[in-house]
């Protein structure tokens, strides 16, 4: 079987199943929320004031401002790592849950196309988070006119992009190593949840992946966002590499 079909055959599994749904629910929750919060708010969050309060963290115009508050504020972050964490468990848990992993292995393919196929759509279902979250800024800018560049969302969203992929690369190798779904989640949801205590250590912010996404904001020079972005990337080959060598080389019972 070619890498193509296989990806088809994994697709086809979630279909009709709820992943999918969760994956476009999410953006919209993150979306409402933000616009209820600028709804109430928007004098106090758009003022020249509170602008000037968030100097201290690189942010300087409003559409930075927008930037953090749905970044932050309304917890963007741990919702987008929180998602790729349950779509990770979903992928895998059917596996185990009918034991199907000895029937999928004892087809004449490669083990690593297999898992890169699993990966895929777990890095498929963060991209589509990030990308529509990122529309909807766009479309919550324009709703409340709100003054900046529309270049500073871009690189949030590449910088975003960049930083999930270490959170995909885990994920998917814990999701698919452990055979307890209910402890790989609760691995996923502490580092999740943890991810603004973990981001106050220089050293485990840049190496714990989940840290990476709440560095994503473009803010001040982009340094921070920048090195998150590297180490989001690296930790994401490196998981990637770790989770086929493991699969290629484990004993499946």
């Amino acid at each position: 079987m070619t890498s193509t079909s296989i990806l088809k055959s994994e697709l086809m599994k979630y279909k009709r199943s709820i992943l999918w749904k969760g994956v476009f629910f999410i953006p919209v929750l993150s979306f409402l929320l933000l616009t209820a919060d600028l709804h109430v708010r928007y004098s106090f969050l758009m003022a020249e004031e509170h602008i000037k309060s968030l100097y201290d963290l690189g942010i300087y115009d409003r559409i930075g401002a927008l930037i953090y508050e749905s970044h932050a504020s309304t917890l963007w972050f741990i919702l987008l790592n929180l998602s790729i964490v349950v779509v990770a468990v979903i992928v895998n848990y059917m596996e185990y849950s009918e034991k199907t992993w000895k029937q999928i292995i004892s087809r004449p393919v490669e083990r690593s196309k297999i898992y890169l196929s699993k990966w895929i759509v777990v890095l498929a279902a963060a991209f589509i988070l990030v990308i529509l979250n990122g529309i909807f800024l766009i479309i919550i800018k324009n709703l409340f006119h709100i003054d900046g560049s529309y270049r500073l969302i871009f690189n949030y969203i590449g910088f975003e992009l960049c930083t999930v992929l270490g959170v995909v690369g885990f994920e998917q190798f814990i999701s698919c190593y452990m055979e307890n779904s209910l402890a790989a989640a609760a691995v996923g949801f502490a580092g999740s949840i943890g991810a603004y205590m973990l981001a106050q250590s220089k050293f485990l912010s840049y190496v714990v992946p989940y840290a990476n996404v709440l560095l994503a904001m473009p803010t001040g020079d982009k340094s921070d966002a920048q090195r998150a972005a590297f180490f989001g990337i690296a930790s994401g080959i490196l998981w990637l590499v770790i989770g086929v060598l493991e699969f290629d080389k484990r004993d499946i019972k």
